[in-house]
């Protein structure tokens, strides 16, 4: 049988509150890394190879 290769992103988008880009960007990896670690949560099947993400400031804030 023939092997493929499949490859993969998930586009996402989270909120947080935070003093600056890099503090949120930060908070945001650290909550991801927990769930694709997390057997449980995110299975190693799934081959994931890395997270990557870019913070911007929210217009509009009350």
């Amino acid at each position: 049988m023939q092997k493929y290769v499949v490859k993969w992103l998930v586009d996402g988008e989270m909120i947080v509150e935070a003093p600056d880009l890099e503090s949120a960007e930060r908070v945001v990896q650290q909550q991801l890394v927990l769930t694709i670690t997390n057997p449980d949560k995110w299975p190693v099947e799934l081959g994931a190879n890395g997270i990557q993400g870019a913070a911007t400031p929210m217009e509009d804030q009350v």
